[in-house]
């Protein structure tokens, strides 16, 4: 039997054990794209529930040795919002401001781990309305003991006051790794890559991202559709789990495709990959994986291993919920929570649309894609969105109840090789430049003769004499 008594044990986390845990598990890219996630909540609040306009909105980022900045004019924060919630270290059970949005965060830590991961000092300057105020993150205050609450202050020149309404977030006093980072040209490369990656569908409705002055371009994620119904089309599911709505297209992709051979190129055969191969794996149109070719997606995993030959092969998956709390993704939003029941029925139809077209590959693998481009002249790239619905009012979709499928297979729409032509392989190698002329001289007593023409006629004579031992 213990007897209370009027001690207490101290229970909450010293600050500087909160902050190196906080920013440990989060790359200096990933930091950078948080800050981006919250303009686009941003936006999501302002509209109220209405469509995002994305193309009256933009997002300034810069990356200098000497500090980084962050400048969006998506609405600002609330004064009240700025007081209760937004700088607090998480995020409060009856927080319920985002209940009724499709956003991405769920912790309340995305701005502030941003920050502690770049700098000592922070300056958070927002216009909500015609309210203006900043709040100052300081060495002082995180090298201080206690969690004091921070000072809210009021612009006192015109210069202190933004435009319009939206958040600009200044840091200075760079950590010397976070210095070197954006200094170097290659990681301002890498975080441009990451924005046109992750960020792709709201860049193409219209958001405006620059990146140290100069725009970021989306890198698109799109699937071969055709709209006439005997042609062929993407595999397509779409089914509401726990909550969750979720969309899924396997297909095959526009890169350098199904038009006449490339110079050096046989099937599916060379290696095309690029972003828009593999899977692509969105939360609330965030990309949160992008041209995934691993065991993560299904590779290896009752299917074979991603190989060249499957460098034509997209597939595209989002998750869609109100309650962010439900969708498969971790605290980076970069990553995925592969043990959610959601990700786990969601793989079982990701890998029954990639067998299709692992098959359909297969079938085509030593035939020219010249072959097949008939077949696709009237097929265009479509985003996921788009393609279902292009594909949703097939004849032979099924719906059975909140679930829609259409399998291209089943549906006998995907062309097929014919059996009695002959595949044909294509021979590449080079030589120097002299050594051609000298064949090409002793050939047809001209050294300037084309290098195709010289290697085949070699190869004709050979297969002459072949034929000739054959017999």
């Amino acid at each position: 039997m213990t007897k209370p008594s009027t001690d207490t044990a101290q229970a909450s986390p010293t600050k500087q054990f909160f902050v190196s845990m906080l920013t440990r598990d989060i790359s200096l890219a990933d930091a950078i794209l948080d800050l981006l996630d919250n303009c686009l909540d941003g936006a999501m609040r302002l509209a109220n529930g209405n469509d995002v306009d994305y193309a009256k909105h933009f997002v300034n980022i810069e990356i200098a040795e000497d500090h980084f900045s962050i400048a969006d004019n998506c609405g600002g924060i609330p004064r009240d919002v700025a007081k209760n919630y937004a700088f607090k270290m998480g995020r409060e059970p009856d927080d319920e401001r985002d209940s009724d949005a499709e956003t991405i965060g769920m912790y309340g830590v995305g701005m502030k781990r941003a920050i502690f991961k770049m700098g000592r000092n922070a300056l958070v300057r927002t216009r909500h309305g015609v309210d203006s105020f900043e709040v100052p993150i300081t060495s002082q205050w995180l090298e201080a003991k206690n969690w004091d609450p921070l000072p809210i202050n009021e612009p006192t020149e015109a210069k202190e006051h933004l435009d319009g309404a939206g958040t600009t977030i200044f840091v200075t006093e760079l950590y010397e790794g976070v210095s070197r980072h954006f200094a170097n040209q290659a990681f301002e490369n890498e975080v441009r890559t990451a924005i046109a990656e992750h960020f792709t569908m709201f860049i193409q409705w219209g958001l405006k991202v620059q990146l140290n002055g100069k725009p970021v371009e989306p890198v698109r994620v799109e699937v071969l559709v055709s709209t006439e119904e005997d042609r062929p089309a993407p595999y397509i599911f779409q089914k509401t789990i726990d909550d969750v709505l979720v969309s899924i297209t396997v297909g095959l992709n526009t890169g350098r495709g199904l038009g006449e051979d490339d110079e050096d190129e046989v099937g599916f055969e060379r290696d095309r990959s690029s972003a828009t191969a593999g899977w692509t794996v969105l939360c609330n149109d965030r990309a949160v994986i992008v041209g995934d070719k691993g065991l993560l997606t299904g590779w290896g995993d009752g299917i074979p291993l991603y190989h060249p030959q499957f460098a034509i092969i997209t597939g595209i998956i989002e998750f869609r919920s109100k309650r962010a709390d439900k969708l498969p993704v971790t605290t980076t939003k970069r990553a995925l929570d592969t043990s959610s029941n959601v990700w786990l029925e969601s793989r079982v139809k990701m890998k029954e649309g990639m067998r299709i077209w692992i098959s359909y590959t297969n079938h085509w693998k030593n035939h020219p894609r010249s072959d097949q481009s008939t077949h696709w002249e009237s097929a265009r790239p479509m985003a996921l969105h788009r393609a279902i619905e292009a594909v949703a009012t097939r004849k032979l979709t099924k719906t059975t109840g909140d679930a829609v499928e259409f399998n291209p297979q089943k549906a006998k729409v995907l062309p097929e090789p014919e059996d009695k032509k002959p595949s044909s392989r294509k021979i590449v190698f080079s030589r120097p430049a002299e050594e051609v002329r000298l064949v090409s001289k002793l050939l047809f007593d001209d050294q300037d003769a084309k290098p195709g023409i010289v290697g085949e006629t070699c190869f004709e004579i050979q297969l002459t004499k072949a034929k000739k031992q054959g017999n």
